[in-house]
């Protein structure tokens, strides 16, 4: 059977394409009965199917997936049923990723039917596996092929990444599962190729069993199969519009553009390689910058605080404000403005069994010349299943042994770390900091939590922690920042809560830098640090900056001498003082030509009369609306129809007619 989408030719009892994924069986868009692939008018009502062929193509479910679903963690399984009766009918931005075993035909030919179908599910397993670790969803079986959606219908800001990050696990457990295959049937070479794809689908009935329908927009699923089917073996192939979303973080290879069936220009493609080692998702402009744009007065906090770390006096302070509203940079500023790269270890400690910290005076270690030493550790939106991967994080920023050294290079760093820091009493700290960080200790070392259970191997990190923070204080004053502790894991938090009273008896500031979601377990580390004595802990709320500091951002990152006032009224409209959704509300207009730079000053190419929403934001904004209740979250969609703006009584008697 020849594919009416592709023009692949099928076997005459197929039911999916095996090179699209094209349902064969179509629905009628007017009376939902069935109808032939290459019919042009309904057989039950008389619909001119030809006339529909530009609507949404409706993607049915496919063989039972069980065996898979049932596979889900349990968190994302209340997740995704938690959301199921929300979302339905809801358009989402998804990043579709789409597998394929290589050379399936050839080997099932091969094998015994009983072999083969289990040859299939372990591979299925394994994407399973990627899928859920990320939080994405099963859409299909296809074959031996598998469609998954990242973004629906649970929405993360990060939806192309958690989807890269999945098709890399997927690649390494395929590669695991190959030598299985090899040992156990004599498969030579078992791979499989990996295409991604970020555009728009319709939600439809998700089940009690996770099986979620959806209406495809346009070619959002069919490019993911077409650039899977062009992706090397043991390749991942990613398009422009998922590339553009996560590029900082991976490494790539620009593939050029590649010509697909059905679509009349080539698509430009990349291959991903590997994450990139030590990345973090960056923000702003290439070749465009700007001064700090107000912030003044939490700027001048800061730099109190660092005054009052050199004058031996710690802090606790919390940096809070919603995504984009310029924390990170903040602190950017604050660590360029005091910071020096470099400082030597402190010897080890004298025998005095008590490290004392004086409050200023000359002579101090804490005196108002001393060097600030900076430790940063991060959180990620999928690492709050992660046990201590905050703790962790921080420890390797301290060793200088990043999360992609080996175990041989962390291992040499933890060791010379604290045996320069603590001499003949290292065994007091290695140890157990080792152990936290996963290494296979010595002997000896090992023999020292060996035996130790849960609440008494916990004990000894607070303890071996604390020595280490103590340690590093006493030469020079530190600030420790913990970004994105709205994603903090929980047990990271409790040895936090643990440490930060160290700031009332040492030169260590801890700095929070997080959303306000008061419902995050990592919302403990800023409430409970108000009840520790002598800290006084602070909190620096970011707002939305105001019209003028808003024009100010635009005009120093374009420096465009005749922007419109249409133009600029139409920026700032859509950012609403967001410094991120102004560069990325930027981007979008360089990126689509309607701002280009000639002779070394950037134009207006063409009258713009509207500015959608960048993707680069779409997945922020989605997953916040998604945070909201369920009323919430249906009184701003009415909103959304009504218009921008409108008198609140018009809201409430449409919400008065709804049963609001």
């Amino acid at each position: 059977m020849k594919c009416p989408n592709c023009s692949f030719e099928n076997a005459a009892d197929a039911k999916f394409c095996e090179n699209c994924g094209q349902p064969f069986e179509r629905a009628c868009p007017n009376c939902g009965k069935p109808v032939s692939p290459n019919a042009r008018f309904c057989k039950n009502c008389g619909f001119n199917l030809a006339g529909a062929a530009a609507r949404p193509t409706p993607v049915t479910k496919t063989e039972p997936l069980d065996a898979l679903r049932r596979a889900a963690p349990q968190n994302v399984a209340t997740k995704i049923l938690a959301e199921r009766e929300r979302m339905e009918g809801e358009r989402k931005l998804v990043t579709a990723l789409f597998t394929d075993i290589v050379g399936s035909t050839t080997l099932a030919e091969q094998m015994d039917p009983e072999d083969w179908r289990e040859v299939v599910s372990g591979a299925h397993r394994r994407v399973s596996e990627g899928v859920y670790h990320y939080e994405g969803t099963i859409a299909q079986l296809l074959g031996d092929g598998v469609l998954a959606f990242f973004g629906a219908p649970l929405a993360h800001e990060d939806d192309a990444e958690r989807a890269i990050r999945a098709a890399l696990q997927i690649l390494a457990g395929i590669h695991e599962y190959a030598g299985e295959l090899r040992a156990k049937y004599r498969i030579p070479d078992f791979q499989m190729r990996i295409g991604l794809n970020t555009g728009l689908v319709v939600v439809g009935n998700i089940g009690s069993d996770l099986h979620m329908e959806y209406l495809a927009i346009g070619d959002t699923v069919n490019l993911a199969a077409r650039v899977q089917s062009a992706a090397e073996p043991n390749a991942i192939l990613i398009t422009e519009s998922t590339h553009r979303l996560a590029a900082s973080l991976f490494d790539s290879e620009d593939r050029g553009k590649i010509t697909v069936k059905g679509k009349a220009e080539p698509i430009q493609v990349y291959r991903v390689s590997g994450e990139r080692k030590g990345a973090v998702r960056t923000r702003g402009i290439a070749g465009l910058s700007s001064p700090l744009v107000g912030r003044q007065r939490e700027f001048a906090t800061l730099m109190q605080i660092t005054a009052d770390a050199r004058a031996g006096r710690g802090s606790i302070i919390s940096i809070i404000g919603e995504a984009g509203l310029g924390k990170s940079r903040l602190v950017a500023e604050w660590r360029k403005a005091t910071a020096l790269t470099s400082y030597p270890l402190p010897p080890p400690p004298s025998p005095e069994p008590e490290l004392r910290f004086r409050r200023g005076g000359r002579g101090t270690e804490g005196e108002g010349g001393a060097a600030i030493r900076w430790i940063e550790g991060r959180c990620l939106s999928y690492g709050t299943s992660m046990a201590h991967h905050l703790s962790t994080d921080i420890l390797r920023a301290i060793i200088g042994a990043s999360a992609g050294s080996s175990e041989e290079e962390t291992h040499r760093a933890l060791w010379q770390t604290t045996e320069t820091l603590f001499g003949a009493e290292m065994k007091e700290v290695y140890p157990y900091l080792g152990h936290l960080l996963g290494l296979k200790l010595e002997e000896d070392m090992a023999a020292r939590v060996k035996y130790l259970d849960g609440p008494a191997l916990q004990s000894k990190y607070i303890a071996a922690y604390k020595r280490l923070l103590h340690a590093l204080a006493r030469s020079s004053p530190t600030v420790l920042i913990c970004e994105d502790v709205h994603w903090a894991d929980p047990s990271s938090i409790e040895l936090g809560l643990q440490i930060i009273p160290m700031a009332a008896e040492a030169p260590i500031v801890f700095a929070f830098v997080t959303r306000e979601d008061k419902d995050a377990a990592g919302w403990k580390l800023i409430s409970q640090a108000h009840d520790i004595p002598g800290v006084g802990a602070r909190e620096l709320h970011l707002g939305p900056l105001s019209d003028t500091e808003s024009k100010t951002l635009v005009s120093n990152l374009l420096e465009v001498e005749a922007l419109p006032e249409q133009l600029r009224a139409l920026i700032l409209a859509k950012a609403e003082g967001n410094p991120f959704f102004v560069e990325e509300v930027i981007r979008m207009l360089i990126d689509r030509g309607g701002i280009a730079l000639k002779d070394g000053k950037w134009t207006v190419t063409r009258e713009i009369q509207n500015i959608e929403i960048p993707d680069t934001l779409q997945g922020v904004l989605t997953a916040r609306i998604d945070r909201l209740s369920e009323d919430a979250k249906r009184t701003l969609q009415i909103a959304a129809v009504i218009g921008r703006k409108f008198q609140v009584k018009v809201l409430e008697k449409v919400l008065q007619a709804e049963g609001l």
